[in-house]
């Protein structure tokens, strides 16, 4: 079954011009409109990453669930579990306040004040050990708001002097083993700040496959990995492309991701064609003029000088009208260059001239398949059948 999630939480740390973020088990930094995959980043970063792998970051603040009794973390509780957590430290206090009676009675001589309280906690010891024959799970938390960590409904003593772990371990809560876990938790609440939702990233997963969407601007970048092969691939695809590349991946449509995009593209399109119909109109309405003309005197002035403005305009109109045609709505500003169609393909004959994503062309090896624009329409054709202009060398 096909799972989205359009609500990933990473760490967001800055690098270089641009920032470092995390999603499905990869790093990456976006730099303006561009994502690229990198493998070298800080401790510090790998330490965030590796807390938001253990523990549950919501706008709430950090938690995560630990096992009373065996002493380790756990994934799913009951909520049974957790009442358990609160119960027990409340006999815990009712204990201590029972045992404190005891030495003060016995201090005071008063035997049968000892004698009835040793039963009240007998009884409350038996109660104690008979819960932890029971599931007991003491959520682990920290409180964003009032920046306060939490055992249950527990506050717990903190400080710079008193790291977390030590009110944990003298609380008998955790392992001495898990004192390194519970550091990590306390890092990462300390930098809770560096943990965003990346709204730019849309993450399906069906199967063994799960594939991230990427949007930098008007690019779209798309990481492929299937878990049971390790088999993955990164790579920038037209906005077109990517909707396409996802469904087939996932069955996931993330058109409304990229719809402006696409609305943007259509609408500049759509501006041109208006324009050169215009034109059309305007030459067509010109040339009717003139045609009228033809039936007057040619050798009064006003008739000359109208019929040479009419040449002038329809000139004029004609020479603008192919610049526009001849324009592109791809350039160089917007990452696209010309490519020759060195090898034809079904669709393009040998000596075509395309329009191709620069980066799109550096980044795919030779035998990938790209998308490029002919006569402002998109086409897929494989990279080694192109060759880049010699004025677009990239």
């Amino acid at each position: 079954m096909t799972k989205l999630n359009n609500g990933i939480v990473s760490p967001v740390i800055e690098s270089k011009n641009g920032f470092l973020f995390h999603a499905a088990g990869q790093n990456f930094r976006m730099t303006g409109s561009h994502i690229e995959k990198v493998t070298n980043v800080s401790e510090e970063f790998s330490f965030l990453v590796k807390a938001n792998e253990l523990f549950n970051i919501t706008n709430e603040g950090i938690s995560f669930y630990y096992d009373y009794n065996n002493k380790k973390t756990i994934s799913k509780v009951n909520e049974s579990a957790l009442d358990n957590f609160n119960t027990l430290v409340d006999l815990n206090k009712k204990i201590d306040f029972l045992n404190e009676n005891i030495k003060s009675y016995k201090k005071a001589g008063k035997k049968l004040a000892v004698t009835e309280v040793e039963t009240e906690l007998a009884v409350l010891e038996s109660s104690k050990l008979n819960l932890l024959t029971q599931s007991v799970v003491v959520k682990l938390s920290y409180n964003v708001s009032e920046n306060k960590f939490y055992a249950g409904n527990v506050e717990l003593a903190y400080s710079t002097s008193l790291p977390i772990a030590e009110s944990l371990l003298a609380a008998a809560y955790i392992r001495y083993e898990d004192k390194a876990l519970i550091n990590l938790f306390e890092f990462a609440s300390k930098n809770y700040n560096r943990y965003n939702v990346l709204e730019f990233i849309s993450e399906s997963k069906d199967g063994d496959v799960t594939v991230l969407a990427m949007r930098a601007d008007s690019n779209m970048f798309i990481y492929r990995i299937n878990e049971a092969t390790k088999i993955e691939k990164f790579t920038k695809l037209l906005a077109d492309a990517a909707i396409e590349y996802v469904a087939e991946s996932t069955g996931v449509d993330i058109t409304p991701m990229v719809e402006d995009i696409l609305e943007s593209y259509k609408e500049r399109r759509a501006a041109k064609m208006e324009k050169i119909q215009l034109m059309y109109e305007m030459i067509a309405f010109l040339k009717d003029q003139k045609g009228r003309l033809s039936e007057a005197n040619r050798n009064l002035p006003d008739i000359k000088a109208a019929d040479e403005l009419l040449n002038s305009e329809i000139a004029r109109i004609s020479e603008e009208l192919t610049g526009l045609q001849n324009e592109d709505l791809l350039t160089k500003d917007d990452g696209y260059v010309n490519a020759e169609v060195a090898i034809e393909s079904a669709e393009l004959p040998k000596g075509t001239v395309v329009k191709v994503d620069a980066l799109e062309f550096t980044g795919k090896g030779k035998s990938d398949i790209l998308t490029v624009f002919f006569n402002e329409e998109p086409l897929r054709i494989e990279k080694n059948r192109l060759q880049i202009s010699a004025e677009d060398s990239i």
